[in-house]
């Protein structure tokens, strides 16, 4: 095979690597959407909606992104797929940064906020960048986070 012509297949290899990884995480406007999805819920009935973040009902899990929640005043997680009962401001990322800390305190009524951090990629021993977006909706706080996509294998610091 002539060297252009392999050129060109290995570009548009990496070209379509990009793009499936890109589509294998959520997006903010995607978080954001689904935040929403799950105030509206919390607000008319808060077990029911907890259990449905819990139990990963389509409605509240798109590929990496899903809702977590944890109680407003003791910062026990209630719904999270993997640290229920956990205490949020436990969670630090590898720069030392308390962003669960910045988690139970940022939130305030019917304002959403952004929290930035660092977080493993699935099924990687690097950190990116990550972004949750954190509102409170009475005794529980909850969010989404989601992955600012980097090219594969492409670490940030």
């Amino acid at each position: 095979m002539p060297k252009p012509a392999l050129f060109m297949l290995s570009f548009i290899g990496l070209f379509l690597n990009t793009i499936a990884a890109a589509e294998e995480f959520g997006t903010s406007d995607e978080a954001s959407a689904m935040l929403g999805r799950a105030i509206a819920v919390l607000k008319v009935e808060k077990q029911v909606a907890i259990a449905s973040f819990n139990h990963n009902d389509p409605a509240f899990r798109d590929r990496d992104l899903f809702v977590f929640c944890f109680n407003a005043y003791d910062g026990k997680f209630t719904a999270h797929e993997a640290f229920v009962g956990s205490d949020v401001r436990s969670l630090v990322d590898r720069r030392g940064y308390q962003y669960g800390t910045a988690m139970f305190n940022a939130p305030n009524d019917g304002r959403a906020v952004e929290i930035a951090y660092s977080s493993p990629v699935p099924g990687a021993t690097f950190q990116v960048r990550k972004r949750a977006h954190v509102a409170r909706i009475g005794d529980q706080v909850c969010g989404v986070s989601f992955y600012l996509y980097n090219a594969p294998g492409e670490p940030t610091q």
